[in-house]
């Protein structure tokens, strides 16, 4: 079992948060340790311990904090992607990373913080259910759902142009695995539209190319 890396990469929007969200201690903190989950992502086996030992000490400053537990259980998440240990051990340790997220996604209801940490908390959590494989952990119809919740955020229009894009990114990556070509397009579509010169936007453009043929 092998996790895909290819959306998880595309959360590198979330450092382009808007100037009021950076302006205390807390995102300060949670940008170092976002920089190193993003590292893991796409990283070694030494990245990801890297990012786990980093949230870690983070969870230990914010304690039950949602966002931390989110990219905690991301972090621990990314240790099934090691080929060389044996697949139940991956499958235990994936897990272990979603149970995290879960009470993470759980605490958000009673989260007082600004509403971009709620939204970066859910994304993060998509981001791994939507990319974990279906036939084995059965998270996608759960990361469909939170997609769901992102696009109907009140608050959207208002969210920086990557995390919009990151968002539309994600329903269609939700809409390829559920087989939904329409869908898939439609959000390929509006994330470029959204961010062209970003990260998102231009992975887009290269799937609509693909998809044009």
């Amino acid at each position: 079992m092998r996790l895909s890396c290819r959306a998880f990469l595309l959360l590198s929007a979330l450092a382009c948060l808007s100037p009021s969200y950076a302006e205390n201690q807390f995102e300060i903190d949670i940008k170092a340790a976002r920089e190193v989950y993003l590292e893991a992502t796409d990283g070694t086996e030494r990245d990801i311990r890297r990012a786990t030992k980093k949230i870690r000490q983070l969870e230990s400053k914010y304690p039950g904090h949602p966002l931390v537990l989110a990219y905690k259980g991301g972090a621990l998440s990314l240790r099934g992607k090691d080929i060389g240990k044996r697949p139940l051990d991956r499958m235990r340790e994936t897990e272990e990373g979603l149970n995290i997220i879960d009470r993470a996604l759980r605490r958000l209801n009673q989260h007082k913080g600004h509403y971009l940490e709620t939204v970066e908390a859910r994304l993060v959590a998509t981001y791994v259910f939507i990319n974990l494989p279906d036939a084995i952990f059965h998270r996608l119809r759960e990361g469909k759902h939170l997609v769901t919740q992102l696009l109907s955020h009140p608050r959207f229009t208002e969210m920086p142009q990557g995390l919009q894009a990151a968002i539309y990114f994600a329903a269609a990556i939700a809409a390829e695995k559920s087989s939904d070509q329409n869908q898939f397009k439609h959000y390929l579509e509006l994330t470029f539209k959204t961010d062209p010169k970003g990260k998102n936007g231009k992975k887009a453009r290269i799937l609509l190319k693909n998809l044009a043929g």
